[in-house]
């Protein structure tokens, strides 16, 4: 879309938000759940965000506690505090838990290098992920057990993954043997690769695209227990929508069984208006194009937001994302003061056009 027809486009979205049914309860009504992300230290000092956050949502994601350098920063040492606080805070409001994440190859601690190297990887792999999922089988609904395997942008092997510490020290079944390890250690928790970037019209999106399919088909008939697929769906306004590729994605990966989550939903605001009133229209409107093209695929079955107030969005802290005014970032539903946003209306619009899935 062209940006005077973008923009014009994007005025039609409802400028006065109302919050009447909370998010959850629309989704619910779908048999979807909705929920966000939020770290420990946003919940602990906000407690309004954290009763906000309870009000709208079902199911809740810890941003950074769940991830390898806070849970075991030093060899076999583990630090599970402000998990086990956030885990609390989510059965005291009878939020769902989608863990976030085990195996990445971002932001390692420094000594899970040196193992790696020392071919004691598989080992290492083992043991946090048993320690990490066991401590808490039965209480979490779902694990984004390998996040951002494939980017053919980047150094790959030939089966397609990118040559990550992990791939260079396992080889290419670091995936499934992760994936093996926490239905291990929680038989009963859905069990998910997470990815980005999936929806855009770009010949290396639609090679992804190809690559996660021929792979995961090959880990089914293996018996690898996959169970779903995250879509971290951070919408770029600036980048086209691959709309009938994407479907058709969306439509093949159900037809593995999986089921679809919608992961870190939000909206990248760099290259909008500067008139908060503009800027906030433009992004409700691309986040309602966004979910219902989505939420057109009956085996997506969850939506979760990447934090719920402007104030919380890694955006704030991202110079990728930062704005060449200097405004602060508008990404999601609420604002840093929790008022509700124009977002906040395209989300409920969206959840009440989804067609209702099965129970």
């Amino acid at each position: 879309m062209r940006r005077r027809e973008f923009l014009k486009a994007a005025t039609s979205a409802s400028a006065t938000p109302t919050v009447d049914v909370p998010l959850r309860d629309l989704a619910a009504a779908r048999h979807i759940r909705f929920g966000t992300e939020a770290t420990w230290r946003d919940l602990a000092q906000d407690p309004a965000y954290a009763r906000l956050v309870a009000h709208e949502c079902a199911i809740l994601t810890p941003g950074i506690e769940a991830k390898w350098p806070v849970v075991e920063p030093s060899e076999g040492e583990f630090q599970f505090g402000d998990l086990d606080r956030i885990v609390a805070f989510a059965q005291r409001n009878a939020l769902a838990l989608h863990m976030h994440n085990l195996v990445w190859a971002v932001g390692l601690p420094s000594w899970t290098l040196t193992a790696l190297t020392k071919g004691r990887g598989t080992a290492v792999m083992a043991r946090h992920i048993a320690a990490t999922v066991g401590r808490y089988r039965g209480h979490v609904d779902s694990w984004d057990v390998v996040n951002e395997p494939i980017d053919p942008r980047w150094p790959s092997g030939p089966e397609g993954l990118c040559t990550t510490p992990w791939r260079r020290a396992l080889g290419p079944d670091y995936v499934p043997d992760a994936l093996c390890e926490a239905r291990a250690a929680d038989g009963g928790a859905r069990l998910l690769i997470n990815d980005d970037d999936l929806e855009y019209d770009a010949p290396d999106r639609e090679q992804k695209r190809t690559l996660y399919l021929r792979l995961i088909e090959n880990w089914l008939k293996r018996g690898v227990p996959l169970t779903g697929f995250g879509l971290e769906a951070h919408i770029k306004p600036w980048l086209r929508i691959a709309e009938q590729p994407y479907r058709r994605f969306l439509r093949e990966l159900a037809s593995f069984g999986l089921i679809l989550y919608v992961t870190e939903f939000d909206v990248c605001d760099r290259t909008l208006p500067g008139d908060i009133d503009a800027r906030d229209r433009a992004v409700a409107w691309c986040a309602k194009n966004y979910l219902d093209l989505v939420l057109d695929e009956p085996a997506v079955k969850v939506l979760i937001t990447w934090g719920l107030a402007d104030n919380t969005s890694w955006m704030s802290r991202d110079p990728a994302a930062r704005r060449a005014d200097g405004l602060a970032p508008r990404p999601l539903p609420y604002d840093a003061r929790l008022r509700a946003k124009p977002m906040r209306n395209a989300i409920a619009a969206a959840l009440r056009a989804a067609p209702c899935r099965s129970a």
